[in-house]
């Protein structure tokens, strides 16, 4: 089986990128022959003749285009997997791949494809479905969801529009959907898919140690992006209602507002930004994880490793978040946006005792559910199906 991934980058590195990477590096080590094409988003540096030239590439991807065309004639894959194609490769690369009938496989990280902004909110409306079944989606424009900008709104919802009525997405022949909640969404939308067209497979985290109850400390962690969507808010509005120790890692818009918070609160300690292996240490020790997102989320990457390693959950109740801790078997919930609610169970979780009954079940979710190995045999299976598929239908008749 030879496969041939394609990336885009963000300007900003991501959680896109370490999947893509870790999925790359494992099937590298399991054997396989792997290649991989990327691109990058230097063109988008936010000025209006950046933007202005990286639209025309976007729409006409004829360097893109050609790239992916090299790559195919000399590396010949059974199949192509796209993790992002946003936004110098461009969705056009798919007429290349299909041209030569190579089945391809695509991950959807996000909603991007419905959603300009990709989250499927905007402030004031969470979540925010005005867009989702609509072809060409005004209100993404309107409300300029993209970088807060309309022009570049428009030329996001152009570009997956065009795509759509040419029946781009159509040609997919198989999407991957991170959750179940996920691939519901993704069929109720205007991409107009068939359900055999979307499965469900998760990412995979490395088994980061299991930590039992003896080895944690009395205080919450939140890591992640500092954010609006993130629901960094309540959190904040959470701690000025008691005096639970909570701990902060990440970066992002809403820092300085952390950063305040930890100066006035002294059971709110803001770490800063961690590497994975530091983060890693943190979650092995702290009594719980918490979670406060207003927005659907994918498969938060940080949810995964606290599994990985045992961790207690605290999560918003977004509906999306609850399939993940199946309704409160794997973790507690309290209200999303409701900074009393997290509150009461935060009071809640330090009043019972932690027991390794409860660890041990989390770490086992991992195994079964998210450790590579697991996740990597599924993917494995995907490929096989739309390569067996693929030979089936070119059979002479």
């Amino acid at each position: 089986m030879r496969i041939l991934f394609i990336h885009n980058y963000y300007q900003q590195r991501g959680g896109e990128d370490v999947i893509f990477e870790q999925e790359v590096d494992a099937l590298r080590q399991a054997g396989l022959p792997v290649e991989t094409v990327t691109f990058t988003n230097e063109g988008f540096d936010g000025s209006l003749l950046g933007n202005l030239s990286g639209a025309i590439r976007s729409l006409r991807h004829s360097g893109s285009a050609r790239r992916v065309g090299e790559a195919l004639d000399r590396f010949k894959p059974d199949v192509v997997h796209i993790h992002n194609l946003f936004y110098t490769a461009s969705p056009g690369v798919i007429d290349e791949i299909k041209k030569r009938g190579i089945p391809v496989v695509m991950t959807l990280h996000n909603y991007r494809l419905v959603c300009v902004g990709g989250t499927l909110m905007r402030p004031g409306e969470v979540p925010c479905e005005r867009c989702l079944t609509q072809t060409l989606p005004l209100d993404g424009i309107r409300f300029g969801c993209f970088r807060d900008s309309k022009a570049q709104s428009a030329q996001l919802t152009a570009i997956t529009g065009l795509h759509k009525l040419l029946g781009t997405w159509q040609r997919i022949d198989r999407f991957i959907s991170l959750t179940e909640f996920g691939r519901k969404k993704i069929l109720q939308s205007s991409l107009k898919l068939k359900p055999e067209q979307v499965v469900v497979k998760p990412n995979f985290v490395p088994d980061l140690g299991y930590s039992g109850p003896e080895n944690r400390d009395d205080f919450f962690l939140y890591v992640g992006r500092l954010s609006p969507e993130k629901g960094i808010q309540t959190l904040i509005d959470a701690a000025r209602l008691g005096t639970h120790p909570i701990r902060i890692v990440g970066d992002g818009p809403l820092r300085p507002l952390v950063e305040q918070a930890a100066a006035e609160l002294p059971h709110l300690q803001y770490v800063g930004k961690l590497t994975r292996d530091e983060a890693a240490e943190q979650l092995k020790r702290c009594r719980a994880f918490v979670i406060t997102s207003i927005c659907y989320e994918g498969l938060p990457t940080t949810m995964l490793e606290a599994f990985a390693t045992g961790t207690p959950i605290v999560t918003s109740d977004v509906e999306n978040l609850l399939t993940i801790i199946r309704h409160g078997k794997l973790g507690t919930a309290f209200k999303a946006g409701n900074a009393q609610s997290l509150h009461e169970v935060l009071t809640h979780t330090r009043q019972q005792p932690l027991t390794t009954s409860l660890t041990e079940s989390l770490y086992r979710e991992f195994r079964e559910r998210y450790a590579a190995d697991r996740v990597l045999n599924e993917v494995l299976s995907i490929y096989e199906s739309v390569v067996n598929e693929n030979t089936f239908a070119q059979r002479p008749a």
